[in-house]
């Protein structure tokens, strides 16, 4: 049994968020602890997890210098990538990319597993300590429509931290992301059914989404019909409005000037990426400025919620940092007039054919 998070004291103890909210503190932003916080410690990064807490100590693995820039850089998905060597015997190289390990049995021998296994056993266990803590909470509780909204939220937030995790990190370990994100989506199914009468508007539709995601998943943007969109229809016009947008954004310093028409196109064309990212050059302000235009102005249909994942997806910073949609939801559009300027005549083609 490999032990990924610390051993909890049986003492049975309300979290913070109930506590908060049976105390009437329900302006309380920070809450510490709540039902299913402790997933977060799977994908979390080194500076960011109780390593004092964990009694995490990379020097003590064997071959330390096979893997050791992984925790050099503390990189996401520390806590797995710490487990998974740890607890390795007989370790092999090309077993990081297989993810096989051997481990002690009841027996005390050794035998071969798929690091899934122990893995997604831990989170689970997880998952139901939180479940029984969160069913003594919510029957207790007296304001039961504040908490389960909030919490609700807070796992929201959680969800898509992991989303971005696994997006931005390039280790062999961010894959494992995908069972932490099982674990979520089952939590999510499960508020969908009990909760639905004590939740808000936005959550449940929040919820619906995750848990019954539409055939027609936004991928990204569409322009937006017109009047006279038979126009924009036109291979010919819709080449030359595109083409328009690109030349426009390299001429003004917004895009690397290796920014290829189909990068451009496809950001407008509602399919999943499949080419390299496009590089912006400025901040992450004025990208998010860029999408504001593109609603206030109506270049482009509703993406249904999905806006701030796009421009994640679709672009990287010059720095190769990549971008998180919680920067860019965070963003107010700016009030440079240069900036809002230069954006807007990036549309002057499209505007001038469909008006």
């Amino acid at each position: 049994m490999i032990d990924f998070l610390p051993i909890q004291d049986d003492d049975f103890i309300f979290s913070s968020l109930f506590q908060n909210y049976e105390e009437g503190h329900t302006d309380a932003t920070d809450f510490g602890m709540y039902p299913f916080f402790r997933l977060r410690y799977f994908f979390l990064d080194r500076d960011r997890l109780p390593t004092r807490t964990l009694k995490i100590d990379e020097e003590k693995i064997e071959r330390f210098d096979m893997f050791k820039n992984i925790f050099m850089r503390g990189d996401y998905f520390y806590l797995i990538a710490y487990h998974y060597f740890i607890n390795v015997k007989e370790y092999e190289f090309e077993y990081k990319v297989e993810g096989k390990m051997r481990i002690e049995d009841k027996n005390g021998g050794l035998k071969m597993v798929s690091f899934f296994e122990p893995l997604y056993n831990a989170l689970i266990e997880e998952k139901i300590k939180s479940q029984r803590l969160l069913r003594h909470e919510y029957i207790v509780s007296k304001n039961k429509y504040l908490y389960i909204n909030k919490l609700t939220e807070i796992l929201f937030n959680d969800y898509y931290d992991l989303d971005d995790a696994i997006r931005k990190e390039k280790n062999v370990f961010a894959k494992y992301g995908m069972a932490v994100k099982e674990v979520y989506l089952e939590i999510f199914r499960d508020f969908y059914s009990n909760f639905v009468d004590y939740l808000t508007t936005e959550n449940f539709e929040g919820l619906k989404k995750l848990v019954y995601p539409s055939k027609k998943e936004v991928q990204s943007f569409r322009f937006a019909p017109r009047k006279t969109y038979r126009n924009l229809k036109d291979m010919e016009a819709r080449t030359k409005i595109v083409e328009s947008i690109k030349q426009n954004l390299i001429d003004k310093g917004f895009i690397s000037e290796i920014t290829t028409f189909e990068q451009v196109y496809d950001l407008f064309d509602n399919k999943r990426r499949e080419l390299p990212k496009i590089i912006w050059l400025k901040d992450i302000t004025s990208l998010a400025t860029f999408y504001k235009i593109m609603e206030d102005d109506k270049i482009i249909q509703d993406a249904e919620g999905e806006h701030w994942k796009i421009l994640a997806d679709y672009f990287i910073l010059k720095n190769d940092s990549e971008i998180s949609r919680e920067e860019l939801k965070s963003k107010k559009k700016s009030t440079n007039f240069k900036i809002l300027a230069d954006l807007e005549s990036g549309f002057d083609l499209l505007k001038k054919i469909i008006a």
